[in-house]
């Protein structure tokens, strides 16, 4: 098997078992059970199982491999302000002359008509309330313009700036570069922006953090946004007009309707465009078109549906990968795959209900639904994630809503999750901070958890009822920046908040035991009320952050804290991919 083809193969059995890249079946890999190894593209399992298999052969997987699946590398300069007196005046004169220009290209520089502007962009970079910095992020694979991911942002290295802690970046755009030798690069197109709070992992270096402290680096929370959609195309490792013809039109014909999805540019190449229906979940359409059937002849689709059914009984038998190629053909496998709803091994339930769920058939949720309640099961958080993927399904939202009441804390997280993909109304959501920070309420029997997520968007979420402080209440943040008080008998909380420019302390303010008041009040911008009180004291993500956990930790919150893990994998079991980029330098 040459390079390309074996390259073929593993990506299409990582996608197949990739749950967050549209795919299912990552969490049947628990702690217990070896996961596979990847490293540089290739994948350490039993490829010839694959490659036997049923749902692979015939199928465009066969045909070729998909081009851009890579994450795409982009960087560039900007600035970060609100930095009291932890900035910086130095930057390099090429840096600080394109800043400047981009500068003046904005309405808040640049001034209207003979007014102008409050500052000229040299008086703002020469402030020490300001840091120059280099961002730098990754474009989602597949990812379409408007997306957001998160972005990093660094101090210029031999600057004075010590922190950019309760900073916020402006806007800028970012971009691919070509690398032309070890240590010059050329910038290429602009492809992305970013913007935001910048949010420092308050956690480091406390404890037996292994991570150290870095208060000149942070990262901006779903601060970067793709201003292109990644192109994507199907490469044919052997090039054919008439191959290539006829894969266009499998795809037209199973994703189309109307609209060309698919268009063959050439003998080795076709163009591809993601599915509105799919505008969210690339990687599921990606993982469905390559594993449509080429052959058209009467009765083979027929025959193929038995024959996987047959198949999947195996014990080494691709199960999620059979379940796309059900779910390619269509609706006509539903009377074949029902059959395998009750059938005696649970990964043939599993992968046949998940198959028909898809397809729209509700009897396949009262399937997964025993999955996600079996506390037992490996496929338990996979079932989970499934539910939150598929919004159309209304009874899979009843099963998610039941499971917010799940013991298991790391359950309810999970279940917030899939219900905030789905936009369910059980979260009552509110925007703080200007609308930087979103606070989530959402329902729960089950004992109180406070938790923060630091990626995708900054959110704070309250997951039970009754959430309160608890006197004596006393947190005082490490930057000296926020006090919260309140002793044996008091009546409410006491906060002071010190500020960054002119080390001034603001008086006393007051806020109830209500960790939702709380948070609202520690978030939001000051504003002065028609009674002449100050609410709001504009801390920044990281130090409510902080301020939570140590409120939680030591029972001031009726609360257990808990902050997102990079992935739902990383909360119930390992399983690493391959992190290999892709070097781009123009689309």
């Amino acid at each position: 098997m040459n390079k390309i083809a074996l390259n073929t193969l593993c990506l299409l059995f990582i996608l197949s078992i990739t749950g967050c890249e549209g795919g299912f079946g990552t969490f049947v890999w628990n702690s217990k059970k070896q996961k596979p190894d990847v490293e540089d593209g290739f994948v350490d399992a039993d490829i010839d199982n694959l490659t036997k298999s049923l749902s692979y052969r015939d199928t465009i997987a066969e045909q070729g491999w998909v081009e851009g699946l890579r994450k795409m590398k982009v960087r560039g300069y900007g600035v970060v302000a609100g930095l009291g007196t932890s900035g910086s005046k130095e930057c390099p004169r090429r840096i600080r002359s394109q800043l400047i220009q981009d500068m003046y290209k904005r309405k808040e520089f640049a001034g209207t008509g003979i007014k102008p502007a409050v500052i000229t962009p040299e008086q703002f970079l020469a402030d020490l309330d300001t840091a120059v910095v280099i961002i730098e992020g990754e474009i989602p694979a597949a990812a379409t313009a408007g997306q957001s991911f998160d972005v990093t942002v660094t101090a210029l290295p031999a600057t004075q700036t010590t922190s950019l802690e309760g900073g916020t970046l402006y806007t800028c755009n970012l971009y691919i570069y070509r690398e032309t030798s070890a240590a010059t690069s050329v910038k290429g197109k602009a492809l992305a922006t970013a913007h935001g709070p910048v949010f420092i992992n308050p956690f480091a270096g406390e404890n037996k953090s292994a991570t150290k402290r870095n208060p000149r680096q942070g990262t901006v929370i779903g601060g970067g946004t793709a201003t292109e959609s990644r192109k994507l195309r199907l490469v044919l490792t052997q090039p054919s007009y008439q191959k290539a013809r006829r894969i266009t039109l499998a795809i037209n014909e199973r994703f189309g309707g109307m609209s060309k999805i698919a268009e063959a540019t050439s003998p080795s190449y076709i163009n591809l465009r993601v599915p509105a229906d799919f505008t969210e979940d690339p990687f599921h359409f990606l993982a469905i078109m390559r594993h449509l059937y080429l052959p058209d002849y009467q009765g083979f689709k027929d025959k193929r549906t038995r024959d996987l059914a047959q198949e999947i009984t195996e014990k080494a038998a691709p199960g999620a990968n059979i379940a796309l190629a059900w779910e390619g053909i269509g609706r006509q496998t539903l009377p074949v795959i029902q059959k395998l709803y009750t059938h005696e091994l649970p990964h043939v339930r599993f992968y046949s209900a998940i198959a028909g769920f898809r397809m729209g058939d509700d009897v396949a949720v009262e399937v997964l639904e025993q999955f996600a309640d079996d506390t037992t099961s490996s496929f338990r958080p996979t079932a989970i994630e499934e539910f939150g993927r598929n919004r159309k399904s209304f009874r899979a939202a009843a099963v998610l809503r039941k499971l917010l009441n799940d013991p298991d804390p790391r359950i309810r997280v999970q279940t917030y999750e899939a219900l905030l993909a789905r936009n369910d109304r059980i979260i009552e959501s509110k925007e703080i901070a200007n609308g930087k920070i979103s606070l989530d309420i959402v329902p729960s029997k089950a004992d109180n958890i406070v938790y923060v997520r630091r990626t995708k968007s900054p959110r704070i979420v309250l997951i039970g009822s009754g959430f309160h402080a608890i006197p004596p209440v006393f947190y005082q943040s490490p930057n000296s920046m926020v006090t919260i008080n309140a002793p044996e008998n008091a009546e409410q909380l006491t906060l002071i908040r010190r500020t960054a420019f002119a080390d001034q302390v603001s008086p006393p303010l007051y806020t109830s035991f209500e960790i939702s008041e709380l948070i609202d009040m520690l978030g939001d911008d000051p504003l002065v009320n028609s009674k002449n009180e100050v609410h709001g004291l504009a801390i920044d993500y990281s130090t409510i952050t902080h301020a939570l956990y140590k409120l939680c930790s030591t029972n001031s919150i009726n609360a257990k804290f808990m902050l997102q893990r990079t992935s739902v994998i990383d909360l119930f079991g390992p399983l690493q991919q391959n992190s290999r980029k892709e070097s781009e330098f123009t689309e």
